[in-house]
Order: C-alpha cells, then structure tokens, then sequence
C-alpha cells in the first residue's frame, strides 16, 4: 500500500499549468485558432486547460496584450462569429526562448523518473 493511501490522502498530482502559455504559442506556431479549438488541442498535448474558458480567454487576452498573439474576428458560414488568435514575431521569439527553460524541465523529470526506477 502506497504511504498516500496510507495515510488516507489523494496522491499529489502534477500540474502543467506552467506550460500553457509555451504550449500556446506552439500550437498557434502550427495553426491559428479560436479559443474553443485551442482547448481541445491543448488538451491532446496534455497541456492542464484553465477549468473554464474564461481562464483560458484571460490568457490569450493577456498574451495579446505582450504582443504575443494577434487578433481577428472570423464570421463563418453557420455559427457564431469567433475570434481567432494568431502568433506574432514576438511570440515566436518568446517562444524560441522558452526551448531551454524547457529542456531543462524535462532533463530533470527524466531524472526523477530515472532515480525513481532504479533506487539507491
């Protein structure tokens, strides 16, 4: 029995959200989207999404406010009018820089996971 179970609380959980800002400006590097969409996609790269969509619309809000993204009003066919985020020079220049700080991460979770699987 593992010592959360033990001692009767939830195992802790890791959280992702320090990479939704990074994983937003790569999914918008690939592909403008709106909102909605960029949740679902945020999703699959399992990048943690604000619990409502007016988190993540204060994000990209913000993000355009820094210069980060840009914004457009789309009007398709059916449907409602969405505003639809793009990346700008500046978020891809944000985005280059976040690379290291990235590989720096994920070198120290191999790390852990490696020393966690081989013990002492």
């Amino acid at each position: 029995m593992s010592s959360a179970a033990q001692s009767g609380s939830e195992p802790e959980e890791v959280r992702s959200r320090s990479l939704l800002r990074p994983a937003i400006l790569l999914l918008l590097r690939d592909q403008e989207s709106h909102g909605y969409e960029l949740m679902g996609r945020l999703a699959e790269l399992g990048v943690e999404v604000p619990p409502t969509t007016g988190g993540l619309y204060r994000s990209l809000r913000t993000m355009a406010d820094e210069g980060l993204l840009s914004s457009y009003w789309s009007t398709p066919d059916r449907g409602p009018a969405r505003r639809v985020y793009a990346l700008t020079p500046l978020g891809e220049q944000h985005l280059e820089e976040a690379v290291p700080a990235l590989s720096g991460l994920l070198r120290t979770v191999r790390g852990m996971l490696n020393r966690y699987r081989s013990p002492g």
